[in-house]
C-alpha cells in the first residue's frame, strides 16, 4: 500500500537530522537545500515542502516544493513552486507521482506553479488539466566549446564510444580556439561593465523603482536569501549518490554585472557559471543595452571558454541570434511557466524565475 507522509516547514530540520533519515539510500532533500527553505523570507511554518510516498517502509518516490507569494491588484496569492519529483525505476509508471501532485495540489488550495521542468515531468503536469502556460521564454542556447560527452547520453557506453566522443571533442575544441583567435570584440566607449560577487545598494534601489513591472518581485530580500543559502556546494559531496538533484558542482558560481552609458548607471543583471554552462538569471536594464551585453557576454565566454551559454531574457536573446560568431552554433530555445491560477494583466518574468536561480 502506498502511504503518503507530509513534512511541514517547522518540522524539515528535525527531519533532516532524524535518523530515518540518515538511512535512507535515496534522500528526499539535501541539508542546503533545506536550510534555504527554512531561511525562505516567503515560507510558513505550517507550509508542506515535502511529499514522502513509502511503500512497507521504503521510501519509493518524493515530491518537493518552496512557497512564494504574487499580488494581482490588492490581492496576496500564496502559491507553491514545484521543485523536485522523484519515483523510484522499480515503482515508476504505477501513478505514485500523480498521487504526490494531487495532495499537494489539495494542501495548497490549488496554487501550484512550475517550471525548469523534464519532458516527462511536463507531460504528467499538463495532463492533469491545472497548469496552463503564463509566460513562454523564447531564447537562444549558444555554443562555444561544447562537449559531446555531455550532450549525448550514449558517448559512455563502451571503451570504443568513448573514445570516438573523445576525439571528436578535441576536433571541436580546435575548430573554437581558431575562431576566438578571430574574435575581436568591438569596443563600445560608451558602454563599461563592472563584475561583483554580490548586488549592492544601487541595484537593490533599481529593483525597488522596477517592481511592480515583475510578477514575481524578488528584490533585496529575496536576493539576499538566493545568495546566502545556495543549493549547489562545490566542497563536499557526500550527497551527491544519493540525492537525485543537483547538490554538488567542481565548478558554481554568480556574476553580477552592472551597467554604465555614458558614466551613468544603466541597471545589471545577473548570470551563473556551472561547469563550464553560463546561464542568465536576472535583468533589471535599460531599453538599448541589449546589444552591449551580448558583446560583454561573448567576451566571457570566450575569455573563460565557456561550453555553452542559455539566454532567455528575448531582446539580448536577440541579439546574440543576429550576431552569432564567434559561437559554433546558436539556436533558438524555449521555456515555459506554467501555473494553476489566471494571472490578469501583463508582467515580465525572468530567467532564473522559481529555481533555476538555484541550480
Amino acid at each position: 500500500m502506498f502511504e503518503i507522509k507530509k513534512i511541514l516547514l517547522n518540522e524539515l530540520e528535525d527531519f533532516v537530522k532524524s535518523e530515518m533519515f540518515q538511512k535512507l539510500a535515496v534522500i528526499p532533500i539535501t541539508p542546503a537545500r533545506a536550510e534555504s527553505y527554512l531561511k525562505n523570507p516567503r515560507g510558513r511554518a505550517d507550509d508542506v515542502v515535502l511529499y514522502l510516498g513509502f511503500i512497507e517502509d521504503k521510501l519509493v518516490a518524493f515530491r518537493s516544493l518552496f512557497a512564494d507569494s504574487v499580488f494581482i491588484g490588492e490581492e496576496q496569492i500564496r502559491f507553491a513552486w514545484c521543485s523536485g519529483s522523484w519515483v523510484h525505476p522499480a515503482f515508476r509508471r504505477e501513478g505514485h507521482s500523480k498521487q504526490l501532485l494531487t495532495q499537494a495540489y489539495s494542501d495548497w488550495n490549488g496554487k501550484l506553479v512550475f517550471t525548469n521542468y523534464a519532458p516527462e515531468s511536463e507531460k504528467l503536469y499538463v495532463k492533469t488539466g491545472w497548469f496552463k502556460p503564463i509566460h513562454q521564454f523564447e531564447g537562444v542556447r549558444c555554443y562555444l566549446f561544447p562537449k559531446t560527452r555531455k550532450l549525448v547520453a550514449a558517448s559512455g557506453k563502451n571503451k570504443l564510444v568513448r573514445l570516438i566522443f573523445c576525439l571528436a571533442d578535441f576536433f571541436i575544441k580546435i575548430i573554437s580556439l581558431v575562431k576566438i583567435n578571430f574574435f575581436k570584440p568591438k569596443e563600445k566607449p560608451d558602454f563599461w561593465f563592472e563584475e561583483m560577487d554580490f548586488p549592492d545598494s544601487e541595484c537593490y534601489r533599481r529593483i525597488q523603482q522596477n517592481a511592480k513591472k515583475f510578477l514575481f518581485k524578488r528584490g533585496e530580500e529575496e536576493l539576499k536569501w538566493i545568495f546566502g543559502n545556495p543549493w549547489i556546494s562545490t566542497a563536499g559531496k557526500q550527497f551527491k549518490e544519493r540525492y537525485p538533484f543537483s547538490s554538488f558542482s567542481k565548478e558554481f558560481y554568480y556574476r553580477i554585472v552592472k551597467i554604465f552609458r555614458l558614466n551613468r548607471f544603466a541597471g545589471f543583471f545577473i548570470f551563473s557559471v556551472r561547469e563550464g554552462h553560463l546561464k542568465t538569471l536576472y535583468f533589471q536594464i535599460e531599453e538599448g543595452t541589449e546589444k552591449g551585453i551580448a558583446a560583454y557576454l561573448k567576451r566571457f565566454c570566450t575569455e573563460n571558454k565557456l561550453e555553452i551559454a542559455t539566454v532567455y531574457n528575448s531582446e539580448v536573446a536577440g541579439a546574440l541570434f543576429k550576431q552569432k560568431f564567434p559561437f559554433l552554433r546558436v539556436k533558438k530555445t524555449g521555456q515555459k511557466i506554467y501555473s494553476t491560477f489566471a494571472v490578469p494583466g501583463k508582467y515580465n518574468f525572468q530567467d532564473g524565475d522559481g529555481d533555476v536561480f538555484f541550480t
